[in-house]
């Protein structure tokens, strides 16, 4: 016998055919369908530092190149720099002054500190501290103001053609014709790089030529010894990719990356399913739409040893997450009627109400795959099973589990255990994955209202397909 609480060994299957844990999918109220990463758009809401808290925009996280002008991570480990505070005396000492208070940056985690790499102390403990020049900064700059000025010209040159094809005498196609207003004074007037100016930076710009004089190695180069303290790994190049310093000496603290609070939002119906709140302090969500609150639970609780030909016990344990009474009952997943009209409807209305256009190209990206092939069948009970609904506080009574038969082993609150009969196929061979599946059909109170206007809370009933991974096939 085994006990298996780890969500891994039950998997639902997805309305794209992917095979995920409940923890990791969302359920849609609207669609009334069970999504996944792959059917889900992720959206950024918010940036911040995850150090301090700070929260910005994103035009001032574009700005500060996503990266927190407070927060610093050690070139060496990465872990978060913490500013110490040292005295720093008079070296001649006789003056008479009092020490004065200076500030440098430490990792806990290394003993990396700023003095290592000859940063001077600061001051202030707030900033300040000195950054290393990107000696190409000059001609990084020449290639973006180069590159910006060839999408103008393009962009310009699209336009004039599509002008020129529908211009019509004694009519005007647009305002700028109409008032005389000129393309160069419209760009002026929308902060934009005029015309010239898009030419003269193309003209001007100078570009790069291949030399083949190489600097020579050093005679040297092969018989020096190599102190690998001084050399700087892969990781730590690669984090400051302008500089790429090869020595430790040439290390310099790096400020932390911004972080992002996200949303998702549904595929084919473009509602959100996850919306976080805007402080970057705080963990609760304004929308959580998981799977986990929607969709009936499936536990193993134990299962006994997987023969070829051979029948076994298997317990489950099945819980209602939502807080209203759930009929639910169990059938063979090919008795499983067809539902896409009825979601084909639900998504029409919606199309209708919101008035968008659907991109569905996504689908193809991901096609639906067929379940993994079963080792046998779950004998199931023919009745239908009634779950309460949930009560955080009958958790807490003391009171025994209700109901024992030959089917339902105990029922408490929300939950109940099945004893079910799995029964294998004589051709299943020894060491293959014992896979078992059974679907679930289950009652659902949706309370959005499907408009303004109608407020009543509508009934549905839906279907899930379970995919029980009850390990291999043994002898």
């Amino acid at each position: 016998m085994a006990y298996l609480t780890q969500p891994d060994y039950v998997k639902y299957i997805c309305s794209c055919g992917q095979l995920k844990p409940i923890t990791n999918l969302y359920f849609c109220r609207h669609c009334l369908k069970i999504r996944c990463g792959f059917c889900i758009c992720h959206e950024v809401d918010s940036h911040y530092c995850a150090n301090c808290l700070e929260n910005m925009p994103s035009s001032e996280a574009r700005l500060k190149k996503n990266r927190c002008s407070s927060c610093f991570a050690c070139p060496s480990c990465f872990h978060t720099l913490s500013t110490r505070a040292t005295l720093a005396r008079d070296p001649a000492g006789g003056d008479g002054k009092p020490p004065k208070k200076m500030y440098y940056l430490s990792c806990f985690n290394c003993r990396w500190t700023s003095r290592d790499v000859g940063i001077p102390d600061q001051p202030v403990a707030s900033g300040g501290w000195p950054e290393r020049t990107n000696p190409f900064t000059s001609r990084f700059n020449q290639l973006l103001e180069y590159y910006k000025a060839i999408a103008q010209q393009e962009k310009q040159e699209k336009l004039d053609k599509e002008r020129k094809k529908f211009v019509t005498r004694g009519k005007y196609i647009n305002l700028t014709d109409k008032t005389g207003l000129t393309g160069a004074m419209a760009r002026n007037i929308a902060g934009l790089p005029s015309s010239e100016s898009s030419s003269t930076v193309i003209s001007n710009f100078v570009p790069s030529q291949a030399s083949a004089d190489v600097e020579e190695l050093p005679e040297d180069y092969h018989l020096k010894e190599i102190d690998l303290k001084q050399i700087t790994r892969m990781s730590q190049r690669t984090s400051c990719p302008e500089l790429q310093p090869s020595l430790a000496s040439r290390l310099s603290p790096r400020p932390r990356a911004l972080c992002v609070k996200r949303s998702q939002r549904c595929r084919a119906c473009d509602h959100n399913l996850t919306k976080p709140e805007y402080n970057p302090g705080s963990v609760k969500f304004k929308i959580e739409l998981l799977a986990f609150y929607h969709v009936p639970e499936v536990k193993i609780i134990s299962y006994e040893t997987i023969k070829p030909g051979g029948t076994s016990a298997l317990l489950l344990k099945l819980s209602n997450p939502t807080a209203h009474e759930m009929t639910i009952r169990m059938l063979q997943p090919e008795d499983v009627p067809d539902t896409e009209e009825e979601h084909k409807t639900i998504e029409k209305t919606l199309e209708k109400s919101l008035s968008l256009e659907k991109d569905v190209s996504w689908n193809a990206c991901f096609p639906r795959r067929p379940p993994p092939s079963r080792a046998g069948s779950v004998g199931l009970p023919a009745v239908s099973l009634t779950l309460a609904q949930r009560d955080d506080a009958a958790e807490y009574d003391d009171e025994p589990p209700g109901d024992n038969d030959d089917i339902i082993l105990w029922r408490k609150s929300n939950k109940l255990a099945l004893r079910l009969k799995l029964t294998t196929d004589p051709e299943a061979r020894v060491g293959t994955d014992a896979y078992f599946s059974f679907a679930i059909q289950y009652s659902y109170r949706n309370t959005v209202p499907p408009s303004a206007t109608v407020v009543q809370h509508s009934d549905h009933t839906l279907y899930t397909t379970v995919i029980l991974d009850l390990g291999k096939v043994c002898e």
